[in-house]
């Protein structure tokens, strides 16, 4: 009595998806960083804009004469770092290495206006450039939902 079997297999075909998804997985995770860095770029400006740091508490208020020069010249007296808008519009993001980007002021004057409210003031600092846990968390989540819509599409 002989038993004869054969098995017919897909390896070749999964082969062949594995490796597509090895040279464009790379790709992907750069596109998820970008993401990441656009949407901590987003969250910043939209925080300083409402006045708050990246802790979640108000700036420290105006001088009183900033504010009497602010109603001078009709601007609002909100402390949202805003007087221009060059200082925030000229904060962007850069690739700065694999699966790495940073985000920057791209005008050395800017940043040196930047580093006055971060860290130059004295018990008056403005910290609205960094990130907490939650934000984190956030960019975290949105960056893994991206790359597992990504990775469907291979269906593996």
């Amino acid at each position: 009595m002989a038993v004869d079997l054969k098995i017919k297999s897909n390896s070749k075909e999964i082969s062949k998806k594995f490796k597509r998804l090895q040279s464009k997985l790379p790709r992907i995770i750069d596109q998820g960083v970008k993401q990441g860095g656009f949407q901590l770029l987003d969250i910043i400006r939209t925080k300083t804009q409402k006045g708050i740091d990246f802790n979640d508490r108000p700036f420290a208020p105006y001088s009183e004469g900033y504010l009497r020069r602010l109603n001078r010249e009709g601007k609002k007296t909100a402390v949202d770092l805003f007087y221009t808008g060059r200082m925030l519009g000229s904060l962007g993001t850069k690739k700065t290495g694999k699966h790495k980007v940073s985000i920057s002021f791209n005008n050395a004057e800017m940043r040196q206006r930047a580093l006055f409210n971060q860290v130059m003031m004295g018990d008056k600092n403005r910290e609205f450039f960094g990130f907490n846990n939650r934000t984190e968390k956030i960019i975290q989540k949105s960056f893994n939902r991206f790359v597992e819509k990504e990775l469907r599409k291979f269906r593996i």
